[in-house]
């Protein structure tokens, strides 16, 4: 008889005569045989990668076939646990059509590695390409280059020159097609023939039932060069938008662009040699800027739009426009970045002045001092994404933290939709929530009492607490401000704490240092990679502190996209789109952190006293339920305890 790992359900393998679970990499006898009971049953399906279903499984399978025999958009409100992806694919790869393609959507990497894993462990009949960024595939010295930069770098006419797009490509491709591999793999065997990987990835995705790759390959201007090189109309794509609560701030992203004034001048500077004519452009407009004598306000197009046109003036007649002078921008910096990668900044200036011409009233602009800067970025993320999910032949997005669905659908465009929930399938008891009434990082009552309860309450939970605790932060500001107050209290436990600078490499070293120790206080912010991009596996966590609602503090673009709101929709849904359901689906995500299998035990404690208003409480799911507590310490004991 096959078995499953009971803590994620994927088929064990077997090596040196042990178990072992390929997923979670564990092995031995802490793996067990999952029975039919606790709300899994044996189920008969020749796609469903695994022996048995879960609770909640059942439904959401169900509803996503109706929801591709019917076209139609689902959004799912699924919590950890439920096995999404084994669910999802199932139904739609049988709903599927030989013209169609289905495209697995989904920012990380680990995701990445589950959704491959999982098709795997499926017929060899279903194929998937496994594919990330071009940058981040490429064997290049040019993919060191910042992002926008490479982008241009590597478009059209880069590519024609590049050495990696050879006739051996072909081979690869052959090679690559009717064989499933994670994208580790794939750019290995590319660069043994030497070719590009994305280039050779994408082509044999035109041979495959499923591609999996980033959300920008359906949601931004770059759609349309993938799809013509898979032969494909957005009309015959299937989405599954995986972790589908980052759509809206990843579409915004791809329009958010900044111009320094010390880039612009760099950017004159290195064009003397190359184009007089724009370096001497580019050195009016920096003056033009530079006799700006204001701190951050909001501006229209038609503000920068003045500076650049007297900028032209004098001695440039030979740009009849801004769309001469940018085209011969975009070549020359193309050139300069050739001969020397880290000659970046006019292609910078280039990408930026190339957003700023978007039109239309859900772009929001500004410029502010010190430094010198102006930006542009997306207010409104259906500009790119309605028209997609009226077009596409049906639609899933999912995700622990949707909530409410009916915002997503708004945002997003997404006409019709159905919007369901879906419950745990982890026991109840194994996880307690409980807010204080004596706490809160409002402004008004901040100061060093304040501070110093905070770290009084911190050091009550994580002494009495048997494991590590995670403590998150609205902001660095506030978490450096408790942690100089955590000098003076008595602590059990060593501290761990995430700073502003550090890298992806450095923040898996935080976590690899609680997956050593279970004495171990870890300070990070809520939004960040630690409280949302992070599964805490293995029960590494016992104790979350969540510190604070972390409410966008006040700026001009907060205001602005309230004032979007309301105008596109209505007061309500202004103030709540714009602040306080962002605040409250970090809150979610934080406090899913710990409970990742069904034999995970955390406590959370929402630190903040404003949790128990119910102006807040009520925009919170249902499912969410927590009791105040008059004592932090008592409560921990009485938890782990049992």
């Amino acid at each position: 008889m096959e078995k499953f790992c009971d803590e994620c359900g994927s088929l064990l393998r077997r090596t040196d005569g042990k178990s072992f679970c390929p997923r979670c990499k564990r092995a031995g006898k802490d793996l067990k045989v999952p029975t039919t009971g606790d709300g899994q049953f044996t189920i008969e399906d020749q796609l469903f990668p695994f022996r048995n279903i879960r609770k909640g499984q059942k439904k959401f399978m169900e509803d996503v076939e109706e929801t591709f025999k019917k076209e139609e958009t689902l959004i799912a409100h699924a919590p950890t646990g439920i096995g999404k992806t084994a669910a999802v694919l199932p139904p739609v790869i049988r709903e599927k059509n030989d013209d169609q393609k289905i495209f697995f959507l989904t920012s990380k990497q680990s995701q990445h590695n589950i959704a491959i894993e999982t098709i795997k462990n499926m017929p060899e009949s279903v194929q998937a390409i496994d594919v990330i960024s071009k940058k981040n595939m490429c064997l290049r010295e040019a993919s060191k280059l910042p992002y926008p930069v490479f982008e241009e770098f590597c478009s059209g006419e880069g590519q024609e020159r590049c050495n990696l797009f050879t006739k051996k490509m072909s081979d690869v491709v052959n090679k690559l097609s009717g064989n499933t591999k994670h994208v580790s793999e794939l750019v290995r065997i590319c660069e043994s023939f030497d070719v590009c990987p994305h280039k050779s990835a994408l082509l044999a995705g035109k041979k495959s039932d499923i591609i999996v790759c980033d959300y920008n390959y359906i949601f931004s201007d770059i759609r349309e060069r993938i799809f013509d090189l898979l032969e494909i109309e957005l009309e015959n794509a299937l989405l599954i938008v995986d972790e589908a609560h980052n759509l809206p701030d990843r579409i915004r992203g791809n329009l958010e662009e900044r111009l320094d004034i010390d880039v612009l001048q760099e950017a004159s500077s290195l064009l003397q040699g190359y184009s007089s004519a724009i370096s001497s452009f580019m050195s009016r407009l920096a003056r033009e800027l530079t006799s700006i004598d204001s701190e951050k306000k909001r501006i229209q197009k038609e503000f920068l739009d003045g500076k650049m046109k007297n900028a032209l003036k004098g001695g440039l007649s030979q740009f009849e426009s801004m769309d001469d002078l940018l085209a011969d921008l975009k070549i020359v910096a193309r050139d300069i970045v050739e001969e020397d990668p880290s000659a970046t900044a006019p292609m910078r200036v280039y990408s930026f002045l190339d957003k700023w011409e978007e039109e239309g009233e859900e772009i929001f602009r500004s410029i502010e001092r010190s430094p010198l800067r102006i930006n542009v970025k997306l207010m409104d993320p259906s500009r790119f994404s309605g028209d997609v999910f009226k077009k596409v032949a049906g639609a899933v997005l999912m995700s622990g933290t949707l909530h409410p669905g009916e915002m997503y659908a708004d945002i997003l465009g997404i006409k019709g939709a159905k919007i369901e929930k879906y419950s745990s399938p982890f026991p109840n008891e194994n996880r307690k929530i409980v807010s204080v009434d004596n706490l809160t990082t409002a402004y008004k009552e901040r100061g060093l009492n304040m501070y110093q309860a905070y770290a009084n309450s911190i050091a009550d939970v994580a002494n009495n607490t048997p494991g590590n605790v995670a403590v998150f932060f609205p902001s660095y500001d506030l978490m450096n401000r408790i942690y100089d107050r955590l000098n003076m209290v008595h602590l059990k436990k060593g501290i761990i704490i995430e700073e502003r600078e550090h890298s992806k490499k450095e923040k898996k070293e935080l976590v690899d240092g609680l997956k050593k120790s279970d004495d171990n206080i870890l300070l990070a912010v809520q939004g960040g990679s630690l409280s949302e991009g992070v599964d805490y596996r293995d029960n590494i966590l016992s104790s979350v502190m969540i510190v604070g609602i972390p409410f966008p503090p006040p700026s001009l673009e907060v205001e602005a996209l309230e004032e979007y709101y309301t105008a596109k929709f209505d007061k309500e849904k202004g103030y709540k789109y714009s602040r306080i359901y962002p605040a409250m689906n970090r809150v979610l995500q934080a406090a899913g952190r710990p409970i990742r299998s069904k034999t995970d035990r955390a406590l959370i404690i929402l630190a903040d006293k404003r949790f128990n208003y119910e102006r807040y409480k009520k925009n919170l799911p249902k499912d969410f339920d927590y009791t105040v507590t008059k004592d932090v310490v008592k409560t921990c004991k009485s938890f782990f305890k049992k």
